[in-house]
């Protein structure tokens, strides 16, 4: 049998329709155990955490996948090199005491040089992504479904939505689910650097604090909010006896 685990209620009932053919056997409504090792050790890092573009990507001689040679032309680049380098947050994040942090997307980590030959003006983050999100007080990203763990530790997001258009094209791999992030979305949502910057820099002089707009989107997301999803996961394949 193969089961998939799910953590959300919307998505569980998604998968139901008649869209995917899934019963209860073959889904479970159980949370995911990795939630259960999530913590909290924040540094005050405002951390951007991007996902990929597959229109960006070659694969290279050696048959794995590398950034083209047009990157630095291209929106993403421009907008998040603008971004770690805008003066308006340079001088907000030094005022308000916190550390402004890139993590790249692994098939893209090629391109990290790109950044900072306008100078080091943010925190390379390696190491695992549960201790980025740990150390973070806040995350920008654009459509990335790693930042639900993050979500998981009740912390604000915002989103970059600067190439929706490009990006659902059909030039990547995503398409439009379910989720509308205007309407449904766990943070505010932004077109461009300035109004970013401008939002970030409010949520910073509060402390990077998730607002109870967003708590309540997060709370009724989430099929549950604890450390026990290892539990109902064993508990179900014992069920399978």
């Amino acid at each position: 049998i193969i089961v998939i685990y799910l953590f959300s209620r919307l998505e569980y009932q998604s998968l139901l329709g008649e869209k995917y053919f899934y019963t209860e056997n073959e889904i479970w409504l159980t949370g995911l155990p990795r939630f259960d090792l999530l913590y909290h050790d924040e540094k005050r890092y405002i951390t951007i955490i991007p996902t990929w573009r597959a229109y960006l990507m070659k694969v290279g001689k050696n048959g794995k996948k590398q950034i083209t040679e047009n990157f630095k032309q291209s929106n993403f680049f421009k907008f998040y090199n603008a971004l770690l380098h805008d003066e308006k947050l340079q001088k907000a994040v030094k005022f308000y005491n916190y550390t402004l942090c890139l993590r790249l997307h692994p098939l893209m980590k090629d391109s990290i040089d790109a950044f900072k030959e306008s100078g080091e003006s943010f925190l390379e983050l390696n190491g695992s992504y549960r201790d980025v999100y740990a150390q973070s007080d806040l995350i920008i990203s654009d459509y990335s479904s790693a930042i639900f763990d993050f979500l998981y530790l009740r912390k604000p997001i915002l989103y970059a939505h600067f190439d929706k258009e490009e990006f659902f094209s059909g030039a990547h791999c995503y398409d439009k689910g379910y989720h509308d992030y205007e309407q449904d979305g766990f943070g505010e949502v932004c077109y461009d650097v300035e109004s970013l910057v401008d939002i970030l820099i409010e949520y910073m002089k509060d402390g990077c604090q998730l607002k109870d707009k967003y708590r309540d989107r997060v709370d009724n997301f989430f099929a549950y909010n604890d450390r026990n999803n290892c539990r109902r996961v064993y508990e179900k394949i014992k069920e399978l006896k």
